[in-house]
Order: structure tokens, then C-alpha cells, then sequence
């Protein structure tokens, strides 16, 4: 993944696979934690001295946390609106279900989302989002934020093995893609394999004839 804010620093971005395209974080996280739990469950075996044997019982979906930093002292402006309103859209419910995914279909749940830092990625939803405001200017506006994330894994029943297992880090069929100096929205769908009406879509594009070289689309496949 090409960098994103200049040099060669790699910005992390959170990608709305529902629509709606990437938001990109202002400051990267200087670490994120991976948790994953895997249930098993100790039979009771009386009159004997050896260790009692375990059933495996369930694998439940592993857990993305990490504190991201926004800041808008040097620019002005609040600091809501600018970083911290861009992660808690991402936790409104704004998709209708498809038929699997919820026993009431006509109740919204949020977008799913991949998350992407250089060759890392996990596919999940955002299941929390707390805000603290460390730095407000002098006519009470909010400056500076931190906010931390928890996403919990979504992996789709198609990126399994047939044998089991499988993993949503590394496993979504998203990237980011920088359009070339010259190259129109169009050659870039050909060059990935892909529709130009999909990476439109994906990015919010209402003329593709308009977006300038350098920019970081959202492509899937």
C-alpha cells in the first residue's frame, strides 16, 4: 500500500465495505492489540492423578483494539468534526441485513469495515468507540481527541476453507490503489480487474473524469 500522507509513511485507514470510502486516520496508532479467544472445557475426572481431558467448545471472533490521537490545534477547527465524527459514523446502523446475518431483517445494523495498515488487514464492525477530549480552545471548542477502538471480527462464511479455520486479518479483497499521474479512474478499474461504476461507488465518485493523480481509491475485486 502506497503512502498516504506524503513521504514514506503509510497512513492506517478504515474502509467502509458498505459504501462510502475510506476514512483515513490523522495520526497512525503506535500500537493495536489482537485478541482471540478459543473456548474449551475441562471434563470432570474423579479417582485418578491425571491431568483431565478438555473439549473444545466454541472459537469466538477475535477483537482489534487500538487508541487513535486527532488533533486540530495547528489548523483550528473542532476537532469532531474534522476526525472524530469520521469513526463514529462508522458505528451507525445504516445497512439493512442480508438473509443470515440477523433474525430480523428489517432491523439496520452497522457497516462492516476493514481496517488497513501497510500489509496488515481485519475485516470486523466497530463494537465500541470511546472518546476523550484532552485539549479544548479558548471558547470551549475541542482540539485534540483521543478515541478508542474495538472492532470485533466478521469473517464471511466464503473465506473459510473447506476444511475450517480461515481468518478475517489478511483476508478481505480490498485495497488501496493510488491513481497515477495521467491515468483516469477508468484505466485504473481495468488495471485491477475491476468496474470503474464499483470504484465509484465505493468511494463516493460522482464524476471520474475529476479526481486527481495521487489519490487513494478504495478498489474491490
Amino acid at each position: 500500500m502506497a503512502g498516504m500522507s506524503g513521504g514514506n509513511v503509510t497512513k492506517a485507514v478504515f474502509i467502509n465495505l458498505e459504501g462510502g470510502g475510506p476514512f483515513q486516520v490523522q495520526y497512525n496508532p503506535t500500537a493495536f492489540q489482537y485478541d482471540k479467544a478459543v473456548t474449551w472445557q475441562e471434563h470432570e475426572a474423579q479417582g485418578t492423578d491425571k491431568p483431565s481431558p478438555i473439549e473444545f467448545q466454541k472459537n469466538s471472533p477475535a477483537t482489534l483494539s487500538m487508541d487513535l490521537l486527532f488533533d486540530t490545534t495547528n489548523e483550528g477547527g473542532d476537532v469532531r468534526e474534522k476526525w472524530v465524527n469520521g469513526i463514529l459514523f462508522l458505528t451507525n446502523p445504516m445497512v439493512k441485513p442480508s438473509k443470515g446475518e440477523a433474525g430480523k431483517l428489517d432491523k439496520k445494523r452497522p457497516p462492516r469495515v476493514t481496517f488497513m495498515w501497510s500489509s496488515f488487514k481485519f475485516t470486523g464492525v466497530i463494537a465500541s468507540a470511546n472518546v476523550t477530549y484532552l485539549m479544548f480552545a479558548s471558547n470551549g471548542t475541542p482540539v485534540r481527541a483521543k478515541v478508542s477502538v474495538k472492532m470485533t471480527e466478521w469473517v464471511p462464511e466464503e473465506w473459510y476453507a473447506p476444511a475450517g479455520g480461515g481468518s478475517a486479518i489478511g483476508s478481505g479483497k480490498v485495497q488501496l490503489v493510488t491513481l497515477r499521474p495521467g491515468e483516469t479512474v477508468s484505466a485504473l478499474a481495468i488495471r485491477m480487474g475491476t468496474s470503474t461504476s464499483r470504484v465509484c461507488a465505493d468511494n463516493n465518485i460522482d464524476d471520474p473524469m475529476n479526481v486527481a493523480a495521487g489519490t487513494a481509491l478504495v478498489v474491490r475485486r
